[in-house]
């Protein structure tokens, strides 16, 4: 029987050995939901890059109509960056074809964490059923990683674990499933059922990007199973 295990910051891989291991990793706000969105809408890649200097120097790698930089920094897009982290401008004709080079606090971070795992996929509640899909037919151990915000724990990246789990439970042992960390997912998931946006708007960075005017972001991260896409991290790039 294969180990589900549950992350609820990404500073606990530090005690994980990766190998072998497919990895999911859940920003609900919001990189996961743009990731998700933005190749939906016919982005060709992602590339994440944690140091936004960084970032801009890979993008002049690439022909200028063929790139886009992404990110943001306190929820705010970056300055001289084409988007910041809403998915919402993630649209197809912003980013057909085009190459996103990706910088955001939280999920990049993550992201540069678990290089060593065997597969790494991105997880969201857009995406969610796709996700549990993709978890069913991998044969090795699985870790769900809440990406948190700024090393703290996440209320909405732990609910959203929560369903994954929920939705695996035909999959893993009960012994499994009911690990401290999965069964307190499960029973955060179980608190809200399916209202997600309720999920959203009591977390801590949710009512933060309610501040700043962004409230449409958590009516558009909250959406169940819109896409049916699995991007996939590899070799430096998220695609699909």
């Amino acid at each position: 029987m294969n180990n589900l295990e549950t992350l609820f910051i990404p500073e606990e891989i530090k005690n994980i050995e990766l190998a072998g291991k497919l990895v999911v990793i859940i920003d609900v706000l919001r990189a996961s939901s743009t990731i998700v969105t933005a190749l939906a809408n016919g982005c060709h890649g992602f590339i994440p890059i944690l140091s936004p200097d960084k970032a801009r120097k890979k993008a002049e790698q690439f022909e200028k109509e063929g790139v886009l930089l992404g990110g943001e920094r306190e929820g705010i897009k970056i300055e001289g960056f084409d988007l910041g982290n809403s998915p919402r401008e993630y649209k197809i004709e912003a980013v057909k074809d085009k190459i996103i080079i990706f910088s955001t606090t939280n999920g990049v971070k993550t992201l540069e964490m678990v290089k060593g795992a065997h597969r790494i996929i991105i997880g969201s509640f857009l995406n969610l059923q796709a996700v549990c899909k993709y978890c069913t037919n991998y044969k090795g151990d699985i870790l769900l990683i809440c990406a948190g915000k700024e090393g703290r724990f996440s209320l909405e990246d732990t609910a959203c674990a929560g369903m994954l789990i929920d939705s695996l439970k035909n999959v893993f042992s009960d012994t499994c499933q009911e690990s401290d960390a999965n069964l307190t997912a499960r029973l955060l998931y179980k608190k809200f059922g399916n209202n997600i946006l309720e999920i959203l708007r009591k977390s801590q960075h949710g009512q933060y990007l309610e501040s700043i005017g962004l409230d449409e972001d958590l009516k558009f991260c909250s959406q169940l199973d819109f896409f049916r896409i699995v991007p996939v991290f590899k070799d430096g790039i998220i695609s699909i």
